[in-house]
């Protein structure tokens, strides 16, 4: 079964998301939800987060799974149709469409200082797997509000800065400087500027 996605609008923003992600890991996975004339457009990284993108435009089928290299062949050449279904290689469940509680932001600066830190830290003591994994899930950020308390480790800040979701400081200045984050259950949702990470508080991403 050939899948396809239509986007009217997002397509430059989501090869953008799906170009790093695919430079971060080969072997991506892509999953779409459909929310009326949206799409959020979800991709597996190596740091156990999955991140995504809203576009306007229609799914070939909700809760359809593809290859990311192929959804950024098909987003470079501008055509609609991406490839097979690979809804086996997906983890799990997606995070929650509803829900999420808003519990603080972040400003950008210190997301941005803290990668700084952690990306001298593992190239300093990554081995051939690249980060440690006691590197990743140390808690860099505790995040609290009315509806509760998150724990931001180091593998969600990497995500952000790896897939560029956080400004630079030559981006326009209408461009926001701060971070959301809400909660929902075992999920964290991280909202960037150019982007939302997921991930789950429990020993299982999904």
């Amino acid at each position: 079964m050939q899948e396809s996605l239509r986007i009217l609008d997002g397509a430059a923003v989501l090869q953008s998301l799906i170009g790093r992600a695919t430079d971060l890991d080969a072997s991506a996975s892509v999953r779409f939800r459909q929310l009326g004339d949206w799409v959020d457009v979800f991709v597996t990284t190596p740091f156990q987060v999955v991140a995504s993108r809203r576009i306007q435009g229609e799914a070939s089928r909700d809760g359809a799974v593809v290859s990311a290299v192929e959804l950024l062949d098909a987003l470079r050449a501008g055509t609609s149709t991406i490839g097979p279904a690979r809804d086996p290689n997906w983890p799990g469940a997606l995070p929650p469409a509803s829900g999420f509680q808003l519990l603080d932001e972040i400003p950008v600066g210190v997301v941005r200082d803290l990668a700084d830190k952690g990306q001298a830290l593992a190239r300093q003591f990554s081995g051939p797997l690249g980060p440690p994994a006691s590197l990743l899930d140390q808690t860099v950020l505790t995040v609290t509000g009315e509806a509760g308390t998150a724990e931001i480790p180091m593998r969600t800040i990497f995500t952000c800065t790896s897939l560029g979701l956080i400004p630079g400081f030559a981006a326009p200045l209408d461009i926001p400087r701060h971070l959301r984050v809400s909660q929902v259950g075992r999920w964290v949702r991280v909202d960037a500027p150019f982007g939302t990470v997921y991930r789950s508080s429990t020993l299982s991403l999904f």
